[in-house]
């Protein structure tokens, strides 16, 4: 740029000299040096035009001009007769721009800061901005901790006066984080307060969470926790003087030091209401959560503002504006609070809309909703109708939006924007053990038929000892009250001589019809009734035991099968739950139509719970039990056929599916009546995707005639689940931690399922 300008300045000396004696009109204009860009295009910067006088300021803005342009390097004016030359040396176009080596910041980003920069294809190369180029590209990864990065710039000269320009990228390893020092604190601990913090030290658990590496986004969002931390403990003036952050000269350690000042602490002497209240003095304090004589918190002011801005917009009040003002005793260092309440206009709905649906009809969503048309705005319930709406297995996702009425300022629309997810879904499993080699199962559902809501399975399950078919109908609502009726048709054949159980094999053939009541808007009751016919054969040589049920009771059975049970649905959404819980208790009984009808019933309870921990890690916890017993001529023991079994995937991992439990005299797995398993887990945060989820757990169970808790297996191990865009996969890693002589194990299992 300074040669640029010092070359203009002898230019227009020298022509100032040679313009000095005499001045011309124009006639011509001739542009010499030109490399690909047009005579024309130079034309329509200059400021004269042929027939007007070049004078000396003219010659100053001539070169004023066509400098500005950015196209060239030199430019020097002469004259021939009444013709004015114009000497150009053009600086190069960029014809191409590519960037290599890059990772954690992708190539877009990097085009984007270019153009910033006014860098980019179609430019004109700039080589002094190339230095410029090279220090903002390395702002962007020092943001990122990436201290080391390096940038190289290869320029490239093309035939027609074009660059092709290579930018090459040596990342570097992040810079991490060796120490975080807090000055100043006298009411906390140091340990205490890095707790708020995100920022840490290097340790085991920084592997998945990369939070011992710096960027400037997460201290400033640390320094706010550490703002809020003080804040919510009663130190209204406290102040942080300065956070200095430094590099170790090999730039692979950071240094953090964060000065704060503390100052007194401060109590809540007590707080009153004004502004229009709507709601009395003893309602609106049933929504406050501060006391007269507690340590003064942000958190709890901020709590009470929106629990009382729930609740009067729970009556209608959408609007309402809730603001605390605090008046500060200095000398007693305490803070009198006044809640002031403007509830603004009551909002009345005039329509609730769906917009996104393009497979589910409107009544389907609209039966979930609560909030009523031409009723008085309920946040609460337009809250509650978005939960309903993301339970249901063909929505991905909702958002809501409420829209004043224009020219009616107590009217508002409300809209619920619907993000589909296929409402086909085909499901698959396959694995693979020593006995039974390959299994494979598949299920074929329409969750929304016809966009209707109701739902049609067809499943069909193959593996080596078992074949079966069966065919389901759900209708969730048979009446506007959310009555729901569910039929099921099925076949099934097992041949436990090619598993690793007893020595059997039964053709089964079912009916279901149930029916579904809410009791609440979370939880049902359920209602069924069906037949099933039971063909047994016992093949050769069986054990004892088989021979001596034959014996007793015959090989074909049928019966009417009775169920009832209860479910809760406490999950804040179906795919990847973080918080809440799901319930479901059930019993099932027999009911004889002949003498060759099976006695028995049982009873199972199922329940999984999710809860967040701390920072971004979800605590796990699931439950299964099962019971069973004969009764009538069964002589209280549960058909051996309809035991329960341990080990595998959905129960004890880690261990062969079904070989858990106790075995008949040929020494083979015969199950129990009773069946217990659990899992303690915990999901771990995903630096990579929203849709991969990671657990560490750890499986317990076992399957028993006489409970013995000494004889519980226990396992351990990593579950990873992927929500891919054509399938879910779910793979799990596990080995025993409690087992006996005997068990059998399998390390690896997974299934997957797809949707289309």
């Amino acid at each position: 740029m300074k040669k640029r300008l010092l070359f203009g300045l002898l230019a227009y000396f020298f022509i100032s000299i040679a313009y000095a004696q005499t001045s011309f009109i124009v006639q011509h204009v001739q542009i010499e040096g030109l490399q690909g860009l047009s005579q024309e295009t130079v034309l329509s910067y200059l400021p004269v035009k042929t027939g007007e006088t070049i004078t000396e300021a003219k010659t100053s803005q001539i070169l004023q001009s066509l400098y500005n342009t950015g196209f060239f390097d030199n430019i020097s004016l002469s004259r021939k007769g009444d013709t004015l030359i114009v000497k150009v040396d053009q600086r190069p176009i960029i014809s191409k721009i590519t960037v290599s080596g890059n990772k954690a910041i992708t190539t877009n980003q990097l085009y984007k800061a270019l153009q910033d920069l006014k860098f980019s294809e179609g430019g004109v190369f700039d080589s002094s901005s190339l230095e410029k180029i090279k220090t903002s590209l390395k702002s962007s990864y020092f943001a990122i901790g990436k201290y080391n990065a390096k940038v190289d710039i290869d320029v490239v000269k093309q035939p027609g006066n074009r660059v092709f320009v290579n930018i090459i990228i040596s990342e570097g390893k992040v810079s991490k984080i060796h120490q975080i020092e807090i000055i100043g604190n006298h009411a906390f601990s140091e340990n205490e307060l890095l707790k708020q913090f995100k920022l840490t030290t290097p340790g085991i658990l920084t592997i998945f969470t990369h939070e011992d590496q710096y960027s400037k986004e997460k201290l400033a969002a640390d320094l706010e926790s550490l703002r809020s931390y003080y804040m919510d403990r009663g130190y209204l003036n406290f102040k942080i003087n300065s956070s200095e952050v430094s590099i170790s000269p090999d730039k692979k350690q950071v240094y953090i030091i964060v000065n704060i000042t503390e100052g007194p602490q401060y109590k809540l002497s007590g707080y009153n209401f004004s502004g229009n209240l709507i709601l009395s003095k003893q309602e609106l304090q049933k929504y406050v959560d501060l006391k007269p004589g507690q340590v003064f918190s942000r958190k709890d002011v901020i709590s009470t503002n929106k629990n009382i801005s729930s609740a009067l917009g729970a009556i209608g009040y959408a609007d309402a504006n809730i603001s605390t003002n605090p008046k500060v005793d200095e000398k007693n260092r305490t803070i009198f609070l006044t809640i002031n309440i403007d509830p603004g206009h009551r909002v009345y709905v005039r329509h609730v809309t769906f917009s996104g649906n393009y497979k589910v009809n409107d009544n389907v969503l609209r039966r979930e909703i609560l909030q009523p048309e031409g009723a008085e705005i309920s946040t609460k319930n337009i809250d509650t109708s978005k939960s309903n709406l993301l339970l249901l297995p063909y929505i991905r996702d909702v958002q809501v939006t409420t829209t004043p009425v224009p020219g009616k300022p107590n009217l508002e629309d409300v809209d619920y924007k619907i993000t589909e997810q296929p409402s086909a879904e085909l499901k698959a499993g396959i694995g693979y053990s020593v006995l039974e080699k390959l299994t494979v199962n598949a299920s074929i559902t329409q969750k929304n038929v016809l966009g209707t809501g109701n739902a049609l399975s067809l499943a069909v399950n193959a593996s080596r000892p078992e074949k079966d078919v069966a065919i389901s109908y759900d209708n969730p609502y048979i009446t506007t009250s959310g009555i729901g009726r569910s039929i099921s048709v099925y076949t099934t054949h097992f041949d436990s001589s090619k598993a690793n159980i007893s020595n059997y094999a039964t053709n089964t053939y079912g009916l279901n019809v149930g029916y579904s009541f809410p009791l609440s808007l979370r939880s049902a009751w359920h209602l069924g009734f069906g037949y099933e016919n039971n063909l047994l054969n016992i093949g050769k040589s069986p054990s004892k035991e088989l021979k001596r049920f034959v014996d007793a009771h015959g090989r074909h059975f049928y019966q009417v099968n009775l169920n009832t049970g209860w479910t809760k649905n406490g999950l804040d959404r179906v795919v990847f739950p973080r918080k809440g819980g799901y319930q479901s208790l059930s019993a099932h009984a027999t009911a004889p139509i002949s003498g060759d009808s099976l006695e028995y019933y049982t009873l199972s309870y199922q329940g999984t719970y999710y809860h967040p921990l701390y920072k971004s890690f979800i605590g796990q916890l699931r439950g299964n039990i099962n019971y069973g017993n004969g009764y009538g001529r069964f002589g209280g023991r549960l058909p051996f056929f309809k035991n329960f079994f341990a080990g595998g995937i959905g129960s004890v991992r880690g261990f062969e599916g079904n070989t858990l439990g106790p075995k008949d005299s040929n020494n083979d797995p015969l199950g129990g009546n009773f069946e217990l398993d659990g899992t303690a887990g915990v999901v771990f945060p995903n630096p990579f995707s929203n849709s991969v989820r990671t657990t560490w757990f750890v499986d317990g169970g076992n399957a028993y005639h006489n409970v013995k808790l000494s004889k519980v297996r226990f396992s351990s191990g990593i579950e990873v689940d992927w929500l891919s865009p054509i399938a879910m996969f779910n793979f799990s890693l596990a080995t025993p931690i409690r087992r006996f002589k005997g068990d059998d194990t399998e390390v690896f299992q997974f299934n997957i399922g797809s949707s289309f």
